[in-house]
């Protein structure tokens, strides 16, 4: 039934008609959703909360941005179905990943060119064996935008957990071996439900902490200086990928 939704029927359900939809949604994965989105849409123009639903329309530079915050893949699905349901043709997942490689440094992105589908709901949006991958130009877009302004990127794939909690060493060791360079919650679900809507989509996701070396765990407190530097990366993230939809990437 709802899988049947028309274009109309999703902007009723955003609150917002054909002419507010946006030309990007950023979707970023974090723990504070509330207070997230409110950070990141503050980062971008005029930003207005919707009333009858948990995101911001902004502006930059002409485009216009929908800024949402999701924990987990199936709130990442949520957003983005409905969202590309609407009519928007680009989705980018921001947030954050944990390193699974060494020598990846405090606040180098990943702009991975596939998520490996342990997500949970992409198997909804994709048959077995088909990737959750980005689209080539977009990534390649961002990537280099974020190089310009002196940001260390990789392109290798990512991992998606649907369980942050249940990482154990033996787990971590095991995603280590087979090479993927960072795990999130989010990307699989996001590229998945926009692949299967036919939406261009990306991810640039900031180093949080390090799995392997067991540094900056989520369970210590961040110093003011470290908030300080993300936060800072947080905005050139932002910039870079808005830049790269803005010159038509992809």
């Amino acid at each position: 039934m709802y899988r049947e939704l028309t274009a109309e029927d999703h902007r009723r359900i955003l609150g917002i008609d054909a002419g507010q939809a946006p030309d990007v949604v950023l979707l970023v994965g974090l723990f504070a959703i509330e207070r997230g989105a409110g950070r990141f849409a503050a980062y971008l123009e005029d930003p207005v909360p919707l009333n009858n639903y948990p995101a911001y329309l902004c502006g930059y530079h002409g485009l216009k941005v929908a800024v949402a915050a999701c924990f987990g893949g199936p709130m990442a699905a949520l957003h983005a179905h409905t969202w590309c349901g609407a009519g928007v043709q680009t989705i980018v997942q921001l947030g954050w990943f944990g390193a699974l490689q060494h020598g990846i440094a405090r606040g180098d992105v990943v702009v991975p060119r596939h998520a490996e589908r342990q997500d949970g709901v992409s198997d909804w949006y994709l048959p077995k064996g088909i990737l959750a991958d980005s689209t080539p130009g977009l990534s390649s877009a961002i990537a280099a935008e974020l190089r310009n302004r002196g940001v260390a990127v990789h392109e290798h794939a990512i991992y998606s957990t649907p369980a942050i909690l249940a990482e154990s060493r033996e787990v971590i060791a095991d995603w280590s071996r087979h090479g993927y360079l960072g795990v999130d919650m989010e990307t699989a679900a996001t590229f998945a439900v926009a692949k299967a809507l036919g939406a261009r989509r990306a991810a640039a996701l900031i180093r949080l902490d390090d799995l392997v070396a067991e540094e900056d765990s989520i369970a210590e407190p961040i110093d003011r200086d470290r908030l300080r530097f993300l936060r800072e990366r947080e905005r050139a993230v932002v910039d870079a990928v808005l830049d790269a939809v803005r010159a038509g990437a992809g």
